[in-house]
């Protein structure tokens, strides 16, 4: 191997070794000495971040960023390999009617925690508790029965969101099991649920010091929320939270940490 072959030779290496690191989702560079490495010769060399991107390219995954913090974040193309599918999620949340509820309670979570674009543009570590995403939810749904309802009593929304609607409306919030735990089949129990997979997947952390059903939504969240704001579903539903917000508190302080 040449002398000039070499050193291209390990960068391509190097930058394989970071789309990999990428690729585990709940890998972080804290406490990784060669991922924290890798993940600020990104940030500082464009010809180190030309070659991982041409890797995730070829991967088909895009980068969507590079934090010191959380890593390489990467999101995969339609129907490349990295495809998300329906296989992936537990086998809880398959089943066709729940997963209009996970559906529903996804997008509640993103728009509970992000409700503005500010929200969307800054760099901050929201929290966010079940018990206030439950109350949010049944909010939502009790408005946006309000606005469907026309003149006749009817419901003209799309079944689809009908059927979400109803199916979360005949959850009970606190159900509990024989041996008194949070029952899976509850409304606190489902969007504990998509929060412990949102965790699976890198984008949120357990905060027992706040709670048992306490979290933390990463900014790799807010980017993939980001990513979806302009989607005239996500936008109606933001529009309630602003009204939720200002109707409880003109003046709301937003619940982060940084």
């Amino acid at each position: 191997m040449s002398t000039t072959t070499a050193p291209r030779t390990q960068q391509i290496s190097d930058a394989a070794r970071l789309v990999r690191y990428a690729c585990q989702p709940r890998r972080k560079p804290l406490g990784d000495a060669d991922y924290h490495e890798l993940v600020e010769r990104y940030r500082s060399s464009p010809a180190f971040r030309e070659v991982a991107d041409a890797i995730a390219e070829g991967m088909t995954l895009n980068v969507i960023t590079a934090h010191s913090e959380e890593g390489l974040r990467v999101s995969a193309v339609t129907g490349g390999l990295f495809a998300f599918k329906l296989a992936d999620l537990p086998a809880k949340m398959r089943d066709p009617k729940d997963r209009l509820v996970y559906g529903l309670i996804h997008v509640a979570i993103a728009a509970h925690a992000y409700p503005t674009a500010a929200d969307l543009e800054e760099e901050t570590i929201k929290r966010v508790s079940v018990k206030e995403v439950d109350a949010f939810v049944r909010h939502l749904i009790h408005r946006l029965r309000e606005e469907a309802e026309d003149d006749a009593g009817l419901l003209p929304a799309a079944a689809a969101a009908q059927a979400a609607w109803n199916a979360y409306d005949a959850l009970s919030p606190h159900r509990l099991t024989k041996t008194g735990q949070l029952a899976a089949s509850s409304s606190l129990g489902k969007i504990k649920a998509v929060l412990e997979w949102l965790v699976g997947q890198g984008y949120a952390q357990q905060a027992r010091a706040l709670g048992p059903l306490e979290y933390r939504l990463l900014n790799s969240f807010r980017l993939q929320v980001a990513g979806a704001a302009a989607l005239p579903a996500f936008q109606k539903i933001t529009d309630v939270r602003r009204q939720q917000i200002a109707d409880t508190d003109p003046h709301p302080a937003a619940a982060e940490e940084n």
